[in-house]
């Protein structure tokens, strides 16, 4: 017989564990946050805190005040990036942060039940989970005030989803994820064609894509199209629903600027020093558009090949 004594106190100690793993992490983001305000409040002109969490802030107390966040300019996010913001205007200037270092707690606990949820052998989950939660890049990035989290949270929930089988969550999920930031709409082609494929006869090359391409009623599962209306029901409720309160304005600002963008600050780019020299140039903006082209023909074959 098993000693179920002994069996509880590792449970207990594995939560145990599971508390000060998570704890610590937390506790590392929040003195990161002091010091950064210790940072920007030094005589040296280098701040520590990103500029996007100033715009948020600023777009924040205009909310505050009961005006548009887009009366801050440069603000083009979803409006709900500033509700969040609010908070440093009711309980502190950091407040925002520390909501952004939470969820990226979160998003390691969705990493745990994501993982656990597919591998039988447990024993190294927590060493996948640290590479989010105790790499430097992560850490560095929400206490500087990004909330890209938010959105890679929302990504993984729609996967986590997805292999469950759940498809009306997954698509709540990935419609609000792609809402908050157009991004994760790359990520369409491998969900819709992940969900019902057949991955054994797929890898055997007894289906192939073009099997399915030519064959509607393969292809347009009642589980494919349940999670592709729900996807596109919740980004166009939370689209409409700004539309409705800010109009135009929210729907240039947020989504379709971002196609006609000139970042010439944007060094991360493998476009920035073309778009650098050319930004005042009128073929500037042209330049910019042709950018996507190869970003979508590799994100299209990619997802086609290896959904």
């Amino acid at each position: 017989m098993p000693n179920t004594s002994t069996a509880k106190q590792s449970q207990e100690w594995s939560t145990s564990s599971k508390l000060i793993f998570f704890g610590l992490a937390l506790l590392i983001r929040l003195v990161l946050v002091y010091v950064a305000k210790l940072i920007d409040e030094g005589p040296s002109p280098k701040k520590y805190t990103d500029t996007d969490y100033d715009v948020f802030s600023d777009a924040a107390t205009h909310v505050y005040h009961g005006n548009s966040p887009f009366a801050r300019h440069t603000y083009r996010y979803t409006p709900i990036a500033a509700y969040i913001c609010v908070l440093n205007n009711l309980v502190h200037p950091l407040a925002g942060k520390v909501v952004f270092c939470i969820f990226d707690i979160l998003m390691g606990l969705a990493m745990w039940r994501l993982i656990e949820s597919q591998n039988r052998e447990s024993k190294y989950t927590w060493a996948y989970v640290a590479f989010w939660l105790y790499n430097p890049v992560t850490i560095t990035m929400s206490t500087r005030g990004s909330n890209d989290n938010i959105i890679t949270l929302l990504v993984f929930v729609t996967v986590y989803y997805l292999l469950q089988k759940r498809y009306i969550a997954a698509g709540l999920m990935y419609g609000f994820s792609v809402h908050f930031k157009i991004y994760p709409i790359i990520y369409s082609f491998v969900f819709f064609l992940y969900i019902d494929c057949d991955k054994q006869s797929i890898l055997k090359g007894k289906v192939t894509l073009w099997n399915q391409l030519t064959n509607p009623g393969a292809l347009l599962t009642k589980n494919r199209l349940q999670f592709t209306i729900i996807s596109a029901c919740t980004f166009f409720f939370f689209t409409g629903l700004f539309y409705v309160i800010y109009g135009y304005e929210y729907l240039y600002e947020s989504l379709l600027y971002h196609f006609v963008r000139k970042d010439n600050r944007h060094n991360y780019s493998v476009y920035w020093l073309m778009i650098y020299h050319t930004y005042d140039m009128g073929s500037s903006a042209i330049l910019s558009i042709l950018a996507f082209l190869p970003q979508w023909i590799v994100i299209i074959t990619a997802g086609f090949a290896l959904y």
